[in-house]
């Protein structure tokens, strides 16, 4: 998956999973900033998988889950 893809991939999750952060960070506009960060730490999962894995989405939730707790 190449890095416009993942960063896409992320937002869309970010987005259908977790709408109060993504307009959060949108209305602040921090969302490129907080998306870049999300996408680094989701990088060994995104790399080599492809975005119709069930299992990718929920490991990224869980990702996504973790970091909006110590934001």
């Amino acid at each position: 998956m190449t890095d416009s893809i993942g960063y896409d991939y992320v937002k869309l999750v970010l987005e259908e999973e977790f709408l109060r952060a993504y307009l959060r960070f949108s209305n602040h506009g921090i969302l490129h900033y907080e998306l870049t960060n999300i996408l680094e730490l989701c990088a060994p999962l995104i790399k080599g998988l492809d975005e119709d894995d069930r299992f990718l989405k929920y490991e990224v939730i869980g990702t996504i889950a973790n970091y909006l707790q110590e934001v």
